[in-house]
């Protein structure tokens, strides 16, 4: 039995020393493995970024296009009424909206949430502010709403104004 005890002892003398370097590797490449991968990554943010930021860049200027197409102002200076019913100039012009705003639709997923719903409620505004004025009784033609969108515009500011402004203060962060 002493024979046998000694034997086991004899084996561990070998054993436990080479379970303790087996564990010590296992944790030095274990945190190593962890720490190239966290490099793998920072690297491959550093690459998208490079790659990302004139995408983003594009996505704020087509939208900034499309806060100017839909202002009031310029909206009824480049939508000519068709006839002089100022209800289908009214619509003429919400379509002309509308339009404008699905045609950059996918432009959403280069910027911010906040980016988005700001331009977002800039359109509906501009729509807002645009049926408002054509409920007006004294206005009698597509003529007289056209004039006073363009007025009204002139005198309290454009619906689209916070939201180019929100997306010039959100570009100079960028850069």
């Amino acid at each position: 039995m002493e024979d046998y005890l000694s034997q086991i002892i004899e084996g561990l003398k070998y054993a436990l020393p080479a379970a303790v370097t087996g564990f010590a590797t296992y944790l030095f490449l274990k945190r190593f493995f962890i720490h190239e991968e966290k490099k793998q990554i920072l690297l491959a943010k550093k690459d998208l970024k490079q790659y990302s930021l004139p995408l983003r860049l594009q996505a704020y200027e087509r939208l900034a296009i499309l806060l100017e197409r839909i202002s009031p102002a310029r909206l009824v200076n480049n939508v000519l009424p068709n006839s002089t019913d100022k209800k289908e100039y009214m619509l003429q012009l919400v379509y002309q909206i509308e339009s404008e705003f699905e045609h950059n639709l996918s432009q959403q997923i280069y910027v911010s949430n906040k980016c988005w719903e700001i331009i977002t409620t800039s359109k509906n505004a501009t729509i807002f502010f645009i049926r408002n004025i054509a409920e007006d009784e004294a206005l009698k033609n597509a003529n007289d709403l056209q004039q006073t969108i363009l007025s009204k515009t002139i005198e309290n500011g454009a619906p689209t104004d916070v939201a180019l402004e929100f997306i010039r203060n959100e570009v100079s962060e960028i850069l």
